[in-house]
């Protein structure tokens, strides 16, 4: 949140007692503006003015629908979620950076403020238990360095592992029946294909990309 400005809270869900009650409780214990949007859609984007907390009520709606909530809400605020089911899972709402804080059904006026206070100070509001399974279900060991692809002629891996090898141009082209000159066109091709720009940078390539047996 920024500083410069004092955070306005939106509740988005119906205008009942629950809510009307929520709001008035926030209100006053936060000592912020708050307001009710019902019956949202994405045409009443233009009425949230930043800074912003908005806070949706999620009592009755599928994870899959909170989610298409938050794709139609603006992207550039903080979003917590109040009464959601226990019973389900809201690992995909996770994933969204945004999203500061999860409120279950039963949860105390007390306990959402005490949430919402910590997340306008700039932190996050999920149970351990959540955060644990989210993590379980979404670290993934890290995949292995892929070696880059090139597209070397057999002529020019043998110029570049000799070259490895310290052999200068005119070895080359001795050992290889060829010119010098045809050596320094190979040696040129293949600096444009490896991306580098001079002898030592082609040669740290092959030591630690060309396969053991060109390097032999």
């Amino acid at each position: 949140m920024d500083s410069a400005q004092k955070p306005h809270l939106w509740l988005v869900g119906p205008k009942n007692i629950q809510n009307s009650l929520l709001l008035g409780f926030l209100q006053q214990h936060l000592q912020m503006d708050c307001s009710m949007l019902e019956n949202y859609r994405p045409a009443d984007n233009h009425k949230i003015k930043l800074p912003h907390l908005i806070c949706v009520d999620a009592m009755g709606m599928r994870a899959e629908n909170c989610r298409q909530m938050l794709e139609s809400l603006p992207k550039d605020n903080q979003v917590v979620f109040i009464n959601l089911d226990g019973q389900q899972s809201y690992d995909e709402l996770l994933k969204w950076p945004n999203v500061s804080g999860f409120f279950y059904k039963g949860a105390s006026q007390n306990h959402v403020s005490k949430g919402i206070r910590s997340i306008l100070r700039g932190e996050l509001w999920f149970s351990r238990r959540i955060l644990s399974q989210f993590m379980a279900n979404n670290r993934r060991p890290p995949a292995p360095e892929q070696k880059p692809a090139h597209n070397l002629t057999r002529r020019e891996s043998q110029i570049l592992s000799l070259s490895a090898s310290g052999a200068k141009n005119a070895d080359i082209a001795a050992a290889l029946n060829v010119s010098t000159h045809t050596v320094k066109t190979h040696m040129y091709n293949l600096f444009k294909k490896l991306d580098v720009s001079n002898r030592i940078q082609a040669v740290n390539w092959a030591k630690e990309y060309l396969p053991e047996q060109d390097l032999s």
